[in-house]
């Protein structure tokens, strides 16, 4: 049954977003979804409410159209939820501008792009939520996820700024941390990935925290978000001895 309510989910097409929104839609909600790929869209929001608006997040203008054709069509956007993401597996001391430049541009300067048009929206009904995926991995620089570890610990310093400045503008902003999902994004992966959940597991849990909770941070599963905050917070000598065991050993050793 319908609860009147819109959200609106950039990376709908697959994955941790298609999830979601397939789970918004179970609960009544009437969701709009976003991505590069139209087949993958039409596929989601087969036999559901669920809409399609093509979209790729590298166009700042297209993001804007997108957010008017939305609200023309549904009236308003409750929820915005970005969880769109570029990733590659990079080699030890590997920072190549390309590899960085394709990730930043989706992962941040996507949200960047979002930021103001949704927010304007937001601002003109009265509020809203604001919602982006980050990931534990952005809570400390990881080997061999230089570029992706740190436009996610750029989005969680970036969401903390703006769950402050927005309080007063009653938009809610949440900061989205899961662990290792299974995925397209994640099947690139070549090394061990602990307490690896479901895609409709991880799913779950961000429904349920944006829909059942006000906190800022929904970050799961739980023993990975605290052994992750626990390196975090060691002292510089024993992370930096911790971390280095996390490279991959050399041929020959």
């Amino acid at each position: 049954m319908a609860n009147g309510k819109i959200a609106w989910i950039i990376g709908g097409g697959s994955g941790i977003g298609a999830a979601v929104a397939h789970r918004l839609a179970d609960a009544g909600w009437t969701v709009a979804i976003s991505g590069r790929r139209v087949e993958k869209l039409e596929e989601v929001a087969k036999d559901r409410d669920i809409h399609p608006f093509p979209l790729d997040v590298t166009d700042g203008h297209a993001i804007a159209d997108t957010i008017k054709s939305i609200v023309a069509a549904h009236g308003r956007i409750d929820l915005g939820l970005f969880s769109a993401a570029a990733w590659q597996p990079m080699e030890v001391g590997d920072y190549d501008f390309k590899k960085f430049h394709t990730i930043v541009d989706t992962n941040l300067l996507g949200v960047i792009r979002m930021a103001n048009p949704l927010i304007a929206q937001l601002e003109r009904q009265g509020g809203g939520q604001f919602a982006v995926i980050a990931s534990v991995a952005g809570y400390f620089g990881l080997p061999r996820s230089a570029a992706y570890s740190s436009t996610k610990a750029a989005l969680i310093n970036l969401l903390e700024t703006m769950r402050t400045e927005l309080a007063p503008k009653n938009i809610k902003v949440r900061m989205i941390a899961p662990g290792f999902v299974k995925s397209e994004l994640t099947d690139k992966n070549d090394f061990p990935m602990p307490f690896l959940m479901e895609t409709d597991d991880a799913a779950k849990r961000i429904v349920d925290g944006l829909t059942g909770s006000d906190s800022f941070e929904i970050a799961f599963p739980r023993r990975m978000v605290w052994l992750m905050k626990t390196i975090r917070f060691l002292p510089y000598p024993v992370f930096f001895w911790l971390t280095a065991k996390m490279l991959p050993k050399e041929k020959g050793r």
